[in-house]
């Protein structure tokens, strides 16, 4: 980036966070990119607009830097619009989930997260998982993680966090039901038996106690396909136990296979939910397609160490 006159765009989901959150934002946004180096727009979504296309426009008008300040849904919307452009995307993590700002290690809090996009950061790549004219940055699923999210209440979130996704899990008939699949990976057809279906952009559960695998697996080229096929409470359990206390080594009632082009998933006999990063986006069967190094997003460094000012 050039050293003046550069503009970022501010995209704000005004029901992540907290409902009084605009003005702080805004007050930040004005202490961490100053005039003349940056010019800044801010824009509040409604969620009725096409935040993909405003974020397009915003590019052409000659946004350096756009971010998405609000949860994984924003986040998706605003990430549509910068796929395959130099625009990076900088993320303001505000909802529950926050998959992507966790992958990648952003602060959590505003003025530290403003701190490191105005300033010395790292700009990681990361693959798509494109659904139909859609994509996506996380995760897809489908098995228990769908009926989850459907079944999770907005209100819980805001109360409970995260932990609103663990008491809507425990709730779940699901919890101890296989369902049969065909996955078909990169054109190899293969039936499975599974409680979830995970296709995964980066790796999980390599080093306790963290989620996610190194960030630079986001722009691999490959997808992770992980097949659970626990159903009863001591499978999860030996599963759990497997994950955390042996990371990166085989799990008991766990598959995973890696896919480079496309994975299909079919469901026999049901048409089952589908989720893509904490929204359900419809039902099976469903085709995601890997588009390599398909986004910029600014991260701590140095994956590929740059300078905004």
């Amino acid at each position: 980036m050039s050293s003046s006159n550069q503009k970022v765009f501010v995209v704000h989901n005004p029901k992540a966070g907290r409902e009084d959150q605009a003005d702080e934002i805004r007050a930040a946004l004005a202490r961490h990119f100053t005039l003349p180096r940056w010019i800044s727009e801010f824009y509040e979504t409604t969620g009725k607009e096409d935040v993909a296309a405003i974020c397009r426009a915003a590019c052409e008008r000659g946004a350096s830097l756009v971010i998405a300040a609000g949860g994984d849904g924003t986040l998706v919307g605003v990430a549509n619009g910068l796929v395959n452009s130099p625009v990076p995307l900088g993320i303001l993590p505000m909802g529950t989930g926050n998959y992507l700002a966790r992958a990648l290690q952003m602060p959590s809090k505003l003025e530290e997260a403003l701190e490191l996009l105005a300033g010395e950061h790292g700009v990681q790549d990361v693959d798509a998982l494109k659904v139909g004219e859609r994509c996506f940055f996380s995760n897809i699923s489908l098995g228990i993680s769908p009926e989850v999210v459907k079944n999770t209440k907005p209100a819980n979130k805001k109360i409970f966090g995260r932990l609103a996704y663990i008491l809507a899990t425990v709730r779940q008939s699901s919890l101890f039901q296989l369902h049969r699949y065909k996955l078909t990976i990169d054109g190899r057809a293969r039936l499975v038996r599974a409680s979830e279906v995970l296709i995964s952009s980066t790796t999980l559960l390599q080093k306790p106690p963290f989620l996610f695998g190194p960030p630079e697996t986001l722009g691999d080229g490959q997808l992770e396909v992980y097949v659970v096929t626990a159903r009863t409470l001591g499978d999860y359990v030996r599963l759990a136990w497997d994950l955390f206390l042996r990371p990166g080594k085989p799990a008991a009632k766990l598959s995973h296979w890696t896919a480079r082009k496309s994975v299909t998933i079919e469901a026999v006999r049901s048409s089952p939910l589908v989720q893509g990063d904490g929204e359900v986006i419809g039902r099976a069967p469903v085709s995601i397609q890997v588009i390599p190094k398909a986004l910029h997003v600014i991260m701590p460094g140095p994956v590929e160490s740059v300078r905004s000012s």
